[in-house]
Parts: C-alpha cells; structure tokens; sequence
C-alpha cells in the first residue's frame, strides 16, 4: 500500500486534535479516491471532500477551532477552512434504524475499529492518522479495504444485508460506485442487494434523484441502468421504467424497450438534462 497524500489545510486539522490529546483520522470517500490512485505524500489532490473521525466529544471538538459548528445528534463538527467546509465526527456506534436512512440513536466512543465497523462498503472502512500516544501517522485497514481497492471490489462491511437494512441508500450507492469507478459488486454483496431492494422504496425522492443523477453522469450510464434493472432497484424507483422490460422493440431485433432507452441514454451527450430525457423518452409506451 503506497503514501497517503494529505492535504495541508487537513494535516493542521489533525495535528490540531492531537496535539489537544485525541485520536483522529482521516477517512472516507478521499481517502479511498487517494488510496485508489496511488497518490504518494505531498503530491496534489484534487478538492475532494475530506472528512475525519476523532476521539474528542463534538464540544470538545469544537472548542479547538473558531471556525466551528455543531448541530446535529451524529456527533459532525463542521470547520470552515478557506471557503471549505470540514466535517470532523466523533467515533461512534449507531443503533435502531427505523427509517432505513438514519440511525434513531447513536453512542459516542473512542474505537476507531468500531466507527469503521458501521460504514458502508469496505474502500470506505479506511482510515489515516494515530492514536495520541503514537509517533506517527498510519493506515488502519481491519476490512480489507485496500486489496478491495486494488482489485477494483465492492464489498459490504460484514453482513451486507444488515448494512442495507440499516440504510437503504446503500443499495444504489454500490451500484452507483460500480458503474462511476467501473469496479465490480462482489458476489455476497450484490446478492444482498437483490434481497432488499423493495427497501429503496423508503428512501425520499430526493436521496434517489442525487444518486441517478451521479448514475447518469458516468462514462457508460447503461452499465448503472441494466444493474439498476438486473437487481430489482428500478422497480422500487420507478415501476413505470421497470415495466419496459420484455416490451417489443420493432427498432432492433433482439432488443426490448428497456434496451432500447439504456442504449439511447449511452448515445446521448453528458449533459444530466439531456440524459433524463432520453430515460423517460419511451416511459408511456408500458402503458
């Protein structure tokens, strides 16, 4: 596993936290997007969205730094640093989801192990940094997050049903992170996935949209569609789109109407307006 590159406007954050006497590290979608790209120390990142987990209760973050807020029961200080905003949280367990989006109550605690025992799929269960009686900054990897990263996998954190359940958004994340990484949903992961898609149904329009949205974005979008249909989510998005597979399409032979609109979104330009035009182009046809 190579370096990790840290930006500076991070490292102080940190180095902030550990010198107050906390644990606190790096973690999240960076940090996988640095790992993935083996980028070495010191080099450029680009502006992604850093996140970091610590030990210090959020008062006690927020007490470090001038620059913070705290409103929410999840334990996320935000520091604004140079027009950016920095979201460090407490260690925590979560418990009782009873929407399948957000944790009813959560319990704050100083395991790192634990924290990342929560998240979502493995190359999101990674973290950079030290405890505050260790010298030197490390990765922590206890899921297997980087050979997942190495060999381009998408596996849930433990029992990838239970992560699903706990917050149905996963679901179309993984598949999202498939088709925009262009890395593969492991077997277990993707049989889950087929399991509780009726759970997506759950989630508020809004949720779903920002992830079709990113779905529509990619490179091939119809590798994210056909996924989206292989595996039961766009019936619990919209049954209306589902309903256009095994319909006729005289067009191309061998092809059905949900051939046809997947193929026509990958042909159109990426220009998100110009995509869901070209998905929802044929949804009447069904009916």
């Amino acid at each position: 596993m190579v370096a990790v590159a840290i930006p500076e406007s991070v490292r102080v954050l940190l180095t902030t936290l550990w010198a107050a006497g906390h644990a606190a590290y790096v973690v999240g979608g960076a940090l996988r997007d640095v790992i993935g790209r083996r980028a070495a120390i010191g080099g450029a990142t680009p502006d992604w969205d850093w996140d970091l987990t610590t030990s210090a209760l959020p008062a006690q973050t927020a007490g470090l730094f001038d620059d913070a807020t705290y409103e929410n029961k999840f334990g996320t200080v935000v520091v604004l640093r140079g027009g950016i905003d920095y979201e460090i949280t407490t260690m925590r367990t979560d418990h009782d989801y009873a929407d399948f989006r957000r944790p009813h109550r959560v319990e704050f605690g100083t395991s790192l192990e634990a924290d990342l025992a929560r998240r979502d799929f493995t190359m999101n269960a990674l973290a950079w940094g030290r405890e505050p009686a260790e010298s030197s900054p490390h990765l922590v990897d206890p899921f297997g997050g980087g050979a997942d990263i190495d060999h381009g996998i998408i596996r849930a954190v433990g029992d990838a049903r239970r992560r699903f359940e706990e917050d149905a958004l996963r679901i179309v994340r993984a598949i999202r992170f498939a088709v925009t990484l262009g890395w593969t949903i492991e077997p277990a992961t993707l049989a889950a996935i087929r399991e509780t898609a009726p759970l997506v149904a759950h989630l508020s329009g809004e949720r779903i949209a920002a992830e079709l949205v990113r779905i529509l974005g990619a490179e091939r979008p119809s590798i994210g569609l056909r996924l989206l249909a292989d595996t039961g989510v766009l019936g619990a998005i919209s049954p209306e789109l589902a309903a256009q597979r095994g319909i006729a399409q005289n067009k191309t032979p061998g092809e059905d109407l949900w051939d046809h609109t997947v193929r026509t979104v990958d042909a159109t330009p990426n220009q998100t307006i110009v995509r869901l035009a070209a998905l929802l182009h044929d949804i009447g046809k069904p009916a």
